[in-house]
């Protein structure tokens, strides 16, 4: 069985928690594959809030996006934790953090969850 992880994301549109499940494909790589809706306090009970995937991260051909928008995209903030990207503007604001900056192509750094600050 491949390792999976569950990591944690907030919809950009509604602001909700979801979690995403992350499948490794090699050393270096992660495929997220499918995305359920979830409340804090289960996903602290669960441990998800201390996810870390270092890689480089991609859609699988059926992951179905988010629960709440159907994004099939993550933007990762500087603070390393996932958020949907529906934005088409460049400009951001994290729902985690509250940091706003510009859009660019990730390079594998890796993403980070956890709860509110």
């Amino acid at each position: 069985m491949n390792e999976a992880v569950i990591a944690l994301c907030k919809c950009k549109k509604n602001k909700k928690l979801y979690g995403v499940r992350f499948e490794r494909t090699s050393m270096n790589a992660w495929q997220y594959t499918w995305a359920f809706p979830i409340k804090e306090a289960t996903a602290r009970r669960e441990g998800y809030e201390g996810t870390t995937i270092t890689g480089n991260v991609e859609p699988a051909a059926d992951y179905p996006g988010c629960p709440y928008c159907g994004s099939k995209y993550f933007v990762v903030c500087q603070c390393g934790k996932l958020n949907c990207n529906i934005s088409d503007s460049g400009l951001f604001t994290c729902e985690w953090c509250g940091m706003t900056g510009e859009l660019t192509i990730g390079i594998g750094d890796g993403i980070k969850t956890g709860k509110d600050r």
